[in-house]
């Protein structure tokens, strides 16, 4: 009999461990941060897929972080202000970063540059621009390159956190760049562009094509995100450059941040 209660208890145990698991394991697959990561870890998985498509081999992943400042942030019109606050909020290294300021008839900026503590290098821009006398708007940018495939995801993440302090106009964007040893003709450029497009499932809103370069921009069911250009919905941009000099073909692909102020 006192085994029997023990096996009973045991069995309880074990069924009260399992429904915790459970428990926590659906928290964290409805948790925001969980299907973010998640979304980020597909889609970038789709841009590389593409970028080996072409056949290229993948060199880097960069991720670009923009965010419109909210008029009513404190310092929201001060560049150098925004700039260095973005870098300690990233937790950027003071030792070793480099400022940079500059303005003119239409607007400031400052330039915060450095290395994490993992050795990437990061630049942080703030910006102010006078659209129209007395309509003065700012924005943050951040740029993170040299991210390992999988950790951008977690980086993607961060970045949009700490850009989404100043306003909830805010987007964060990967690129994906390759190299092709040896030329590729302007008929060839604009094939492989189209057929990677193609892959993604993306309709091509806009095209660019000359001077051994070639760019389309469309959109794709397969990404998440998307942007208002030019009155178009676009959500994916693929470029192919020809560099004689180097002898080679380079090949990007990015979820883009695009906006006319720019």
């Amino acid at each position: 009999m006192p085994e029997k209660n023990v096996a009973i208890r045991r069995n309880k145990r074990s069924i009260i461990a399992a429904l915790a698991f459970l428990a926590i394991a659906i928290f964290l697959a409805f948790s925001p941060f969980v299907r973010e990561i998640a979304c980020s870890y597909r889609e970038n998985a789709v841009l590389l897929k593409l970028v080996r498509l072409s056949g290229a081999g993948v060199q880097s992943i960069n991720i670009t972080g923009w965010v419109r400042v909210d008029g009513d942030k404190a310092d929201a019109h001060d560049p150098v202000v925004m700039a260095d606050t973005t870098a300690a909020w990233l937790k950027l290294p003071e030792l070793g970063r480099g400022v940079e300021s500059w303005q003119n008839q239409y607007a400031r900026g400052a330039k915060v540059e450095g290395l994490t503590t993992g050795g990437r290098a990061v630049t942080v821009l703030g910006q102010t621009m006078e659209l129209e006398k007395g309509s003065t708007i700012s924005h943050v940018m951040v740029n993170l390159d040299g991210v390992e495939g999988w950790k951008a995801p977690l980086y993607q993440y961060k970045i949009r956190k700490v850009l989404g302090r100043y306003g909830q106009d805010c987007r964060v964007a990967v690129t994906c760049a390759g190299k092709i040893e040896g030329e590729l003709g302007q008929n060839e450029l604009l094939a492989c562009a189209e057929n990677m497009m193609e892959q993604s499932g993306a309709t091509i809103q806009e095209k660019t094509s000359g001077d051994n370069l070639v760019s389309l921009t469309g959109f794709s069911p397969r990404f998440f995100k998307t942007t208002g250009y030019a009155g178009k919905e676009v959500n994916l941009n693929v470029a192919l450059r020809y560099n004689p000099v180097g002898q080679a073909t380079y090949v990007y692909i990015a979820t883009p941040v695009i906006f006319t102020e720019y």
